[in-house]
C-alpha cells in the first residue's frame, strides 16, 4: 500500500512537471541595488511592501506593486554580516533582521508622536525631523540583541510582536532565548532547550495572537550524539519533534523554514529534501514530517492554499528553475516549473494573498516580482 501510495505521488509530480516544464514567469517588477548577493525576504503581511536582505548586511523596503525603494536600512552591527533571516509580525509594524553580529527588530509604523525607550520602556517623543519610513527615513531600533557575533545566532519576531527569539552560542552550548522588546513587556526568559538545541533556520507563525516560532536544526541527546529535528517554542513548554526522521541539512547549501501566510502549513528545506507538517488549528504541531518524493530544492518557500515554492539546486552550466508545488490535493502536485536567468535561485517568498512570488539572485542581488496567478 505504501508502495502505491510513493507511485501515485510520483506519477503526479512527473504529469505535473511536463506541463509547466520551461514556462517563462510574468514579472511585474525587478528590486535593484543590493550588493552582496539577495539571502532573505520577506512581505508585509498587511500592506504591500516587501523587505529584502543581502549578503552585506543591509535591509531594504520596497513597495510591492512597482518595485519602488522605500528605505535602506543596515541591520548588522558592525555591518558587513549576512542577513539570515526576516520577518514582520503579524500586524505589519515590526520588522526582524537576523545576522551572525546582531538579531535587530524596528517599528517601521513608529506612532505620530512617541515611541517607548527600549531601556526604561517609557514613552519618549520623536524628533521633529522623524518621518514615516514610506516617506524614505529608516526607523527606531526598538530591540537589538547585543550577545556579540556567533556564526550560528538566529531570530526572528513573533507573530504577536511582544518578543524575538534568538540562539546564541556560548562555547560549545547554545542557548534558544526569548527577549521582549523593552521592561514594559516583562522579563528575558530561556527557554528549556538552552544547551540542547542549534537552529539553522527560524519561522514565526503570521498570528497577531500566537508567539509560535518554529526552528530547524539539531538537538543534542543524552549520548551527547546530535540529530536534526524541529523545536517549537512559545506555546507554553519547548518541545522537539521529528528527531529521527528530520533530514539533515546538506553541507554548503542553505536551509530554510517558513510557515505558509495563511498558517496552515510549515515547510523546512535542507537543501535538497524538502519536508512539510500540517498546521491545525491548535497550532500544536506534532509528529514527523512528510517528505516531498522525487524533487530536491537548494530553498523552498511556502505560500498560502496548500502551495510551496522550490528553487532547483545549482548545476554547472544550467540556470536556475522555480517549481510551484500544490499539497492541497489527495497526493503533491506539480503545477508550473519556471525558468530563470539565474545560476542560483537563493531565495523566495509569497505575498500573502499568494498572488505575488518574489524570487531572489545570490550573485547579482537582483529581486524578481512574479505575477503567481499565471501559469
Amino acid at each position: 500500500m505504501r508502495h502505491a501510495a510513493w507511485t501515485t505521488a510520483l506519477i503526479f509530480l512527473v504529469a505535473g512537471a511536463a506541463r509547466g516544464q520551461d514556462a517563462k514567469p510574468v514579472v511585474v517588477a525587478k528590486l535593484e541595488g543590493h550588493r552582496g548577493g539577495v539571502s532573505a525576504l520577506a512581505f508585509n503581511p498587511k500592506v504591500p511592501v516587501i523587505a529584502t536582505g543581502s549578503g552585506n548586511g543591509v535591509v531594504r523596503l520596497w513597495e510591492a506593486k512597482t518595485g519602488d525603494l522605500i528605505t535602506r536600512m543596515d541591520a548588522a552591527k558592525p555591518t558587513g554580516a549576512r542577513i539570515n533571516q526576516l520577518g514582520f509580525s503579524a500586524n505589519g509594524t515590526l520588522l526582524s533582521a537576523s545576522s551572525r553580529n546582531a538579531l535587530v527588530v524596528w517599528d517601521i509604523v513608529p506612532p505620530k508622536h512617541e515611541v517607548f525607550d527600549p531601556k526604561t520602556g517609557e514613552p519618549k517623543e520623536l524628533p521633529k525631523d522623524t518621518k514615516d519610513p514610506f516617506g524614505g527615513r529608516p526607523v527606531p531600533i526598538v530591540f537589538e540583541d547585543s550577545l556579540g557575533t556567533d556564526p550560528l545566532k538566529i531570530g526572528t519576531v513573533t507573530g504577536d510582536g511582544k518578543r524575538a527569539y534568538l540562539s546564541a552560542g556560548e562555547g560549545v552550548r547554545v542557548t534558544v532565548q526569548s527577549r521582549v522588546f523593552s521592561s514594559r513587556l516583562g522579563l528575558d526568559t530561556n527557554d528549556e532547550l538552552k544547551g540542547a538545541f542549534t537552529p539553522w533556520a527560524v519561522a514565526a507563525i503570521s498570528d497577531p495572537e500566537s508567539a509560535l516560532v518554529a526552528m530547524y536544526g539539531t538537538v543534542r541527546a543524552a549520548d551527547k550524539s546530535e540529530q536534526p529535528a524541529l523545536a517549537l517554542v512559545g506555546l507554553g513548554d519547548a518541545k522537539v519533534i521529528g528527531r529521527g526522521a528530520v533530514r539533515p541539512a546538506t553541507a554548503g547549501r542553505p536551509a530554510s523554514l517558513s510557515f505558509a501566510p495563511d498558517g496552515k502549513w510549515l515547510f523546512a528545506c535542507s537543501g535538497a529534501d524538502v519536508m512539510y507538517w500540517r498546521v491545525p488549528g491548535s497550532q500544536l504541531i506534532d509528529g514527523d514530517p512528510k517528505v516531498l518524493p522525487n524533487l530536491t530544492a537548494y530553498t523552498a518557500a511556502a505560500g498560502p492554499n496548500g502551495r510551496v515554492a522550490l528553487a532547483s539546486v545549482p548545476e554547472d552550466g544550467k540556470k536556475a528553475k522555480v517549481t510551484i508545488v500544490d499539497l492541497s490535493g489527495a497526493q503533491p502536485k506539480v503545477v508550473a516549473t519556471y525558468a530563470t536567468t539565474a545560476d542560483r535561485v537563493s531565495a523566495l517568498a509569497f505575498s500573502t494573498d499568494g498572488n505575488t512570488l518574489a524570487v531572489g539572485n545570490d550573485t547579482d542581488g537582483v529581486v524578481e516580482l512574479w505575477d503567481a496567478t499565471k501559469k
